[in-house]
């Protein structure tokens, strides 16, 4: 059904939608973030949606969808799909009565997703509205989403607030914040976007696009873990495990031109050769042959262990 129906809304989608879509990424996201702040709009609206997922009405999300499509067959499949139970650390929710939420994990979720806030992109563009007569422009990914411009007035919060409103969307107010990315740094998509001083050109700034806190703290969580798990595996398959999870945080994170990962790959070089030798140590219960530096580096030539320092894109 995806298939049926996903080139028909994708010839309505804003090209500030970048999440769950053909031929559209979070490096795309990340990269128009940064022209953005490079432009002058350094006042970030920093969004965050309370369990949109779960808030996504359905009555109206119909609506939008029947817009767009008349076969009665696909739309009886969509409100179906919408209304089945599902079954969540034991409990089951949605069912018949359910007016809310669409089922996450599922093929056509996130592009339901999408229809439904596809709603708040065209208002945000729409010539005449507010937020384009202030130059405000938004990007989103999924239910994620910056507002950026010079200036974001609070006649424009307060009409946001009321689109959402209307969505039967909320807020989080906890979460969500308004800042000048001049002065204080904000995070998107696992990357924190900040200005900072140019190590090279005294008194010189640039926007530095780095990995965030949290999103070395995970890698370094699953490095942990795989660790932890695979004690008894050959060498060969616990480096081609660790591999598969640098491999993806490294192309991910890896933005060229745009993200600066090289004290990311350093801190996290440094931590899985301290984690590998520790876990040598204790396989061996002695000072194993690969407990020193230049036997871990060993792997990287010998086993094809990736050094994060020297990886190169694929």
């Amino acid at each position: 059904m995806k298939m049926v129906i996903e080139p028909i809304f994708e010839a309505d989608f804003k090209k500030c939608s970048y999440g769950f879509r053909p031929k559209r990424s979070a490096s795309m996201a990340v990269t128009k973030i940064k022209e953005n702040l490079k432009e002058g709009r350094m006042t970030i609206l920093d969004a965050d949606l309370s369990a949109y997922f779960d808030t996504i009405a359905h009555d109206k999300l119909m609506i939008l969808v029947e817009q767009r499509i008349s076969d009665k067959n696909i739309l009886k499949l969509i409100r179906m799909w919408l209304k089945a139970p599902v079954s969540e650390n034991n409990r089951i929710s949605g069912g018949k009565k359910n007016k809310y939420g669409t089922p996450q994990g599922g093929v056509i979720s996130p592009l339901l997703a999408n229809i439904y806030l596809h709603l708040l992109d065209k208002i945000i563009n729409k010539g005449g509205s507010i937020f384009n007569k202030c130059g405000i422009s938004i990007v989103r990914y999924a239910d994620d989403f910056v507002l950026m411009g010079e200036d974001i007035s609070m006649e424009c919060l307060q009409e946001l607030l009321y689109i959402l409103k209307r969505m039967e969307l909320q807020l989080n107010k906890e979460k969500s914040k308004l800042i000048i990315a001049k002065k204080q740094p904000f995070d998107f998509l696992g990357f924190t976007f900040r200005y900072d001083n140019d190590l090279f050109i005294p008194g010189n700034k640039y926007w530095n696009v780095s990995p965030s806190k949290k999103s070395m703290k995970k890698i370094k969580e699953k490095l942990n873990d795989c660790l932890k798990s695979r004690h008894h595996y050959p060498i060969e398959h616990l480096v081609k495990d660790i591999n598969a999870i640098e491999r993806g945080w490294l192309n991910y994170f890896s933005i060229p031109k745009i993200s600066y990962t090289k004290r990311a790959r350093r801190e996290i070089r440094y931590y899985l050769f301290e984690r590998l030798r520790r876990y040598f140590k204790r396989k061996s219960q002695r000072r194993c042959k690969l407990y020193n530096r230049g036997n871990i580096e060993w792997l990287v030539s010998n086993y094809g262990l990736i050094d994060p320092t020297k990886y190169k894109l694929v």
